[in-house]
Protein backbone atom coordinates (compact mmCIF):
# COMPACT_ATOMS: atom_id res chain seq x y z
CA UNK A 1 0.00 0.00 0.00
CA UNK A 2 1.46 3.62 -1.13
CA UNK A 3 2.10 6.23 1.13
CA UNK A 4 0.79 4.92 4.30
CA UNK A 5 3.26 6.36 7.18
CA UNK A 6 3.27 4.11 10.95
CA UNK A 7 2.97 6.94 13.30
CA UNK A 8 5.30 7.08 16.18
CA UNK A 9 3.53 8.55 18.91
CA UNK A 10 6.37 8.49 21.44
CA UNK A 11 7.99 11.50 19.29
CA UNK A 12 5.12 13.38 20.77
CA UNK A 13 6.19 12.88 24.57
CA UNK A 14 7.44 14.64 26.88
CA UNK A 15 -6.22 -20.75 45.78
CA UNK A 16 -9.97 -21.22 45.63
CA UNK A 17 -11.53 -23.14 48.17
CA UNK A 18 -12.88 -26.33 46.80
CA UNK A 19 -16.28 -26.38 46.50
CA UNK A 20 -18.83 -29.01 49.13
CA UNK A 21 -21.25 -30.18 46.33
CA UNK A 22 -19.89 -32.05 43.81
CA UNK A 23 -19.85 -29.49 40.67
CA UNK A 24 -22.57 -31.05 37.78
CA UNK A 25 -20.87 -32.48 34.36
CA UNK A 26 -20.58 -29.91 32.08
CA UNK A 27 -23.19 -29.99 29.12
CA UNK A 28 -21.08 -27.54 27.01
CA UNK A 29 -18.05 -28.38 24.44
CA UNK A 30 -14.70 -27.80 25.89
CA UNK A 31 -13.38 -24.73 23.93
CA UNK A 32 -10.57 -26.23 21.60
CA UNK A 33 -6.96 -25.97 22.49
CA UNK A 34 -5.48 -22.62 21.04
CA UNK A 35 -3.15 -24.09 17.47
CA UNK A 36 0.31 -24.22 17.73
CA UNK A 37 2.29 -22.67 15.33
CA UNK A 38 5.75 -23.30 16.94
CA UNK A 39 7.48 -24.83 19.62
CA UNK A 40 10.70 -23.43 20.69
CA UNK A 41 12.44 -24.87 23.88
CA UNK A 42 8.81 -25.55 25.30
CA UNK A 43 7.63 -22.28 25.15
CA UNK A 44 4.22 -22.94 22.87
CA UNK A 45 3.66 -20.26 19.86
CA UNK A 46 -0.09 -20.10 18.95
CA UNK A 47 -1.68 -19.14 16.03
CA UNK A 48 -3.62 -16.46 17.81
CA UNK A 49 0.09 -14.67 18.89
CA UNK A 50 1.14 -14.98 15.26
CA UNK A 51 -1.96 -13.43 14.12
CA UNK A 52 -1.36 -10.56 16.52
CA UNK A 53 1.95 -9.89 15.57
CA UNK A 54 1.36 -10.20 12.00
CA UNK A 55 -1.68 -7.45 12.15
CA UNK A 56 0.50 -5.20 14.61
CA UNK A 57 3.14 -4.99 11.70
CA UNK A 58 3.50 -1.66 9.79
CA UNK A 59 2.48 -1.23 6.81
CA UNK A 60 6.06 -1.39 4.92
CA UNK A 61 7.44 -3.96 7.35
CA UNK A 62 4.50 -6.76 6.33
CA UNK A 63 4.92 -5.46 3.02
CA UNK A 64 8.49 -6.68 2.90
CA UNK A 65 7.56 -9.70 4.81
CA UNK A 66 5.49 -10.49 2.46
CA UNK A 67 7.64 -10.10 -0.60
CA UNK A 68 9.72 -12.76 1.42
CA UNK A 69 7.44 -15.23 2.43
CA UNK A 70 4.88 -13.99 4.43
CA UNK A 71 4.13 -15.17 7.79
CA UNK A 72 6.35 -18.26 7.56
CA UNK A 73 9.06 -15.61 6.89
CA UNK A 74 7.94 -13.28 9.82
CA UNK A 75 7.71 -16.30 12.24
CA UNK A 76 11.31 -17.73 11.20
CA UNK A 77 12.38 -14.51 12.18
CA UNK A 78 10.42 -14.21 15.51
CA UNK A 79 11.84 -17.67 16.88
CA UNK A 80 15.25 -16.65 16.27
CA UNK A 81 14.42 -12.90 18.60
CA UNK A 82 12.71 -15.70 21.00
CA UNK A 83 16.04 -17.70 21.49
CA UNK A 84 18.07 -14.98 21.92
CA UNK A 85 15.70 -13.85 24.49
CA UNK A 86 15.69 -17.34 25.77
CA UNK A 87 19.26 -17.54 26.53
CA UNK A 88 19.92 -14.12 27.95
CA UNK A 89 16.51 -14.96 30.75
CA UNK A 90 18.83 -18.30 30.76
CA UNK A 91 21.77 -16.74 32.11
CA UNK A 92 20.46 -14.00 33.75
CA UNK A 93 20.95 -11.15 31.55
CA UNK A 94 17.64 -9.49 32.23
CA UNK A 95 18.36 -9.55 36.00
CA UNK A 96 21.44 -6.98 35.44
CA UNK A 97 20.58 -3.45 36.88
CA UNK A 98 20.70 -1.58 33.82
CA UNK A 99 19.06 -3.93 31.93
CA UNK A 100 16.01 -4.15 34.25
CA UNK A 101 15.97 -0.31 33.92
CA UNK A 102 16.11 -0.86 30.28
CA UNK A 103 13.10 -3.12 30.16
CA UNK A 104 10.71 -1.28 32.76
CA UNK A 105 11.59 1.94 30.43
CA UNK A 106 10.63 0.01 27.24
CA UNK A 107 7.59 -0.90 29.07
CA UNK A 108 6.60 2.44 29.86
CA UNK A 109 7.11 4.12 26.42
CA UNK A 110 4.56 0.95 24.83
CA UNK A 111 1.59 1.86 27.10
CA UNK A 112 2.16 5.44 26.67
CA UNK A 113 2.49 5.16 23.21
CA UNK A 114 -0.62 2.69 23.09
CA UNK A 115 -2.54 5.00 25.40
CA UNK A 116 -2.42 8.06 23.57
CA UNK A 117 -2.60 6.36 19.85
CA UNK A 118 -5.94 4.05 20.90
CA UNK A 119 -7.61 6.31 23.83
CA UNK A 120 -6.46 9.84 23.23
CA UNK A 121 -6.04 10.15 19.16
CA UNK A 122 -9.29 7.90 19.12
CA UNK A 123 -11.92 10.51 18.41
CA UNK A 124 -9.53 12.50 15.95
CA UNK A 125 -10.20 9.39 13.03
CA UNK A 126 -13.42 7.69 13.12
CA UNK A 127 -14.63 4.45 11.44
CA UNK A 128 -16.24 6.38 8.31
CA UNK A 129 -12.89 8.75 8.44
CA UNK A 130 -11.00 4.99 7.47
CA UNK A 131 -13.62 3.95 5.11
CA UNK A 132 -14.13 7.05 3.40
CA UNK A 133 -10.18 7.72 2.58
CA UNK A 134 -10.49 2.90 1.10
CA UNK A 135 -13.30 3.76 -1.06
CA UNK A 136 -11.84 7.41 -1.91
CA UNK A 137 -8.37 5.86 -3.17
CA UNK A 138 -9.06 2.82 -4.78
CA UNK A 139 -5.53 2.67 -6.50
CA UNK A 140 -3.92 2.87 -3.55
CA UNK A 141 -5.25 -0.97 -2.75
CA UNK A 142 -4.42 -2.69 -5.83
CA UNK A 143 -3.09 -6.55 -5.24
CA UNK A 144 -1.64 -8.23 -8.25
CA UNK A 145 -2.28 -11.55 -9.45
CA UNK A 146 -0.33 -13.45 -7.41
CA UNK A 147 0.79 -17.19 -6.29
CA UNK A 148 1.31 -19.06 -3.16
CA UNK A 149 4.23 -21.03 -3.89
CA UNK A 150 6.30 -23.68 -1.69
CA UNK A 151 9.49 -24.96 -2.92
CA UNK A 152 12.70 -27.57 -2.08
CA UNK A 153 15.85 -26.49 -2.64
CA UNK A 154 19.55 -28.07 -2.57
CA UNK A 155 22.54 -26.29 -3.13
CA UNK A 156 25.95 -26.43 -4.15
CA UNK A 157 28.43 -25.42 -1.40
CA UNK A 158 32.19 -25.43 -1.46
CA UNK A 159 32.84 -25.48 2.47
CA UNK A 160 31.50 -26.38 5.43
CA UNK A 161 30.06 -29.89 6.94
CA UNK A 162 27.20 -29.92 4.25
CA UNK A 163 30.03 -29.65 1.61
CA UNK A 164 28.95 -30.35 -1.48
CA UNK A 165 29.62 -30.46 -5.47
CA UNK A 166 26.93 -29.51 -8.21
CA UNK A 167 26.32 -32.92 -9.39
CA UNK A 168 26.06 -34.01 -5.47
CA UNK A 169 23.45 -31.78 -5.16
CA UNK A 170 21.59 -32.32 -8.45
CA UNK A 171 21.73 -36.30 -7.22
CA UNK A 172 20.30 -35.65 -3.48
CA UNK A 173 17.31 -33.80 -5.33
CA UNK A 174 16.95 -36.27 -7.76
CA UNK A 175 16.28 -38.76 -5.09
CA UNK A 176 14.07 -36.11 -2.92
CA UNK A 177 11.63 -35.70 -6.19
CA UNK A 178 11.80 -39.80 -6.62
CA UNK A 179 9.87 -39.62 -3.22
CA UNK A 180 7.51 -37.31 -3.92
CA UNK A 181 6.71 -38.64 -7.03
CA UNK A 182 6.13 -41.78 -5.75
CA UNK A 183 3.47 -40.59 -3.14
CA UNK A 184 1.81 -38.72 -6.24
CA UNK A 185 1.31 -42.18 -7.93
CA UNK A 186 0.33 -43.15 -4.97
CA UNK A 187 -2.59 -41.03 -4.95
CA UNK A 188 -3.50 -40.93 -8.05
CA UNK A 189 -6.69 -42.83 -7.66
CA UNK A 190 -8.10 -41.04 -4.32
CA UNK A 191 -10.32 -38.60 -3.83
CA UNK A 192 -9.12 -36.03 -5.56
CA UNK A 193 -9.59 -33.07 -2.46
CA UNK A 194 -8.43 -35.74 -0.36
CA UNK A 195 -5.34 -36.21 -2.74
CA UNK A 196 -4.43 -32.51 -3.38
CA UNK A 197 -4.23 -32.61 0.81
CA UNK A 198 -1.90 -35.28 1.43
CA UNK A 199 0.52 -34.18 -1.71
CA UNK A 200 1.19 -30.74 0.21
CA UNK A 201 1.31 -32.52 3.63
CA UNK A 202 4.23 -34.82 1.86
CA UNK A 203 5.97 -32.24 0.16
CA UNK A 204 5.66 -29.91 3.25
CA UNK A 205 7.33 -32.32 5.44
CA UNK A 206 9.87 -33.29 2.60
CA UNK A 207 11.44 -29.59 2.44
CA UNK A 208 11.45 -29.81 6.03
CA UNK A 209 13.67 -32.75 5.68
CA UNK A 210 16.07 -31.72 3.23
CA UNK A 211 15.38 -28.51 2.17
CA UNK A 212 18.38 -25.52 2.27
CA UNK A 213 17.03 -22.46 3.09
CA UNK A 214 15.21 -20.50 6.12
CA UNK A 215 12.07 -21.87 4.46
CA UNK A 216 12.44 -25.16 5.63
CA UNK A 217 11.24 -25.09 8.80
CA UNK A 218 7.79 -24.05 7.11
CA UNK A 219 7.38 -27.00 4.82
CA UNK A 220 9.14 -24.73 2.02
CA UNK A 221 6.43 -21.93 2.25
CA UNK A 222 7.32 -18.99 0.44
CA UNK A 223 3.92 -16.93 1.11
CA UNK A 224 1.82 -15.24 -1.50
CA UNK A 225 4.23 -13.80 -4.48
CA UNK A 226 3.46 -11.63 -6.99
CA UNK A 227 4.80 -11.83 -10.84
CA UNK A 228 8.29 -10.50 -10.78
CA UNK A 229 9.26 -10.50 -7.18
CA UNK A 230 11.52 -14.12 -7.54
CA UNK A 231 13.87 -15.53 -9.85
CA UNK A 232 13.52 -15.34 -13.18
CA UNK A 233 13.70 -18.94 -13.94
CA UNK A 234 12.15 -20.10 -10.73
CA UNK A 235 8.95 -17.96 -11.28
CA UNK A 236 8.81 -18.91 -14.96
CA UNK A 237 8.36 -22.25 -13.61
CA UNK A 238 5.93 -21.64 -10.64
CA UNK A 239 3.70 -20.00 -12.88
CA UNK A 240 2.86 -22.49 -15.56
CA UNK A 241 1.78 -24.81 -13.12
CA UNK A 242 -1.65 -25.27 -11.82
CA UNK A 243 -2.51 -25.61 -8.04
CA UNK A 244 -1.74 -28.63 -6.87
CA UNK A 245 0.76 -29.54 -8.83
CA UNK A 246 4.55 -30.04 -8.84
CA UNK A 247 7.76 -29.33 -10.94
CA UNK A 248 10.29 -31.20 -11.99
CA UNK A 249 13.79 -30.23 -11.20
CA UNK A 250 14.47 -26.31 -12.05
CA UNK A 251 18.17 -24.96 -11.45
CA UNK A 252 18.37 -21.77 -10.96
CA UNK A 253 21.24 -19.23 -9.77
CA UNK A 254 20.73 -20.30 -6.10
CA UNK A 255 20.40 -24.15 -6.60
CA UNK A 256 18.81 -26.99 -7.54
CA UNK A 257 14.50 -26.60 -7.16
CA UNK A 258 11.60 -28.76 -6.74
CA UNK A 259 8.58 -26.25 -6.65
CA UNK A 260 4.62 -26.81 -5.71
CA UNK A 261 1.84 -24.55 -6.64
CA UNK A 262 -0.79 -23.95 -3.83
CA UNK A 263 -2.88 -21.52 -5.04
CA UNK A 264 -3.44 -19.07 -7.55
CA UNK A 265 -4.95 -15.78 -6.82
CA UNK A 266 -6.44 -12.95 -9.26
CA UNK A 267 -5.49 -9.34 -9.38
CA UNK A 268 -8.26 -7.25 -7.16
CA UNK A 269 -8.55 -5.17 -4.60
CA UNK A 270 -7.31 -5.44 -0.99
CA UNK A 271 -9.76 -6.21 1.62
CA UNK A 272 -10.48 -3.26 3.97
CA UNK A 273 -10.26 -5.24 6.80
CA UNK A 274 -6.38 -6.36 6.02
CA UNK A 275 -5.41 -2.87 5.32
CA UNK A 276 -8.05 -0.96 7.95
CA UNK A 277 -4.99 -0.60 10.81
CA UNK A 278 -2.37 0.74 8.15
CA UNK A 279 -5.16 3.44 6.61
CA UNK A 280 -5.73 4.24 10.52
CA UNK A 281 -1.85 4.47 11.37
CA UNK A 282 -1.93 6.98 8.01
CA UNK A 283 -4.55 9.25 8.70
CA UNK A 284 -3.33 9.89 12.41
CA UNK A 285 -0.23 10.52 11.45
CA UNK A 286 -2.28 13.23 9.48
CA UNK A 287 -3.55 14.37 12.66
CA UNK A 288 0.13 14.63 14.24
CA UNK A 289 0.14 18.22 15.24
CA UNK A 290 -3.53 17.91 17.09
CA UNK A 291 -2.67 14.83 18.90
CA UNK A 292 -0.10 16.56 20.34
CA UNK A 293 -2.05 19.72 21.26
CA UNK A 294 -4.29 16.79 23.16
CA UNK A 295 -1.64 15.19 24.47
CA UNK A 296 -0.40 18.36 26.07
CA UNK A 297 -3.98 19.37 27.63
CA UNK A 298 -3.91 16.19 29.11
CA UNK A 299 -0.43 16.24 30.58
CA UNK A 300 -1.29 19.35 31.90
CA UNK A 301 -4.82 18.46 33.62
CA UNK A 302 -3.27 15.54 35.09
CA UNK A 303 -0.22 17.59 36.09
CA UNK A 304 -2.41 20.40 37.79
CA UNK A 305 -4.73 17.25 39.61
CA UNK A 306 -2.13 15.43 40.54
CA UNK A 307 -0.27 14.92 43.65
CA UNK A 308 3.89 15.46 42.67
CA UNK A 309 6.65 16.03 44.87
CA UNK A 310 10.04 17.41 43.76
CA UNK A 311 13.80 17.53 46.01
CA UNK A 312 15.99 19.32 43.46
CA UNK A 313 18.26 18.81 46.00
CA UNK A 314 19.07 15.08 45.05
CA UNK A 315 18.61 15.93 41.53
CA UNK A 316 22.42 15.72 39.80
Amino acid sequence: MKRLLVLSVAALALPLAAQQQKAPAPTSTPAPAPKQVALVNGEVITAEKLEYMWNNLGVQMRESYTQAGGKPAFLENYLRKRLVIQEAIKTGFDKRPDVATDMVAASESALFDRYVRDIVAAPMVSESDIRKYYDEHPDEFVQPERIKVRHIIITAVQQGPGAKTKEQALERIKGVAADLMSHHMELRNADPDAASRLRLIYFADAARKFSEDASAPSGGDLGWQPRGALDPVFEEAAWHLQPGMMSGIVESKFGYHIIMLEEKAPAGSMPYADVRSGVREFLLNQKASDIMTAVNKLTNELRMTSKVTLFPENIK
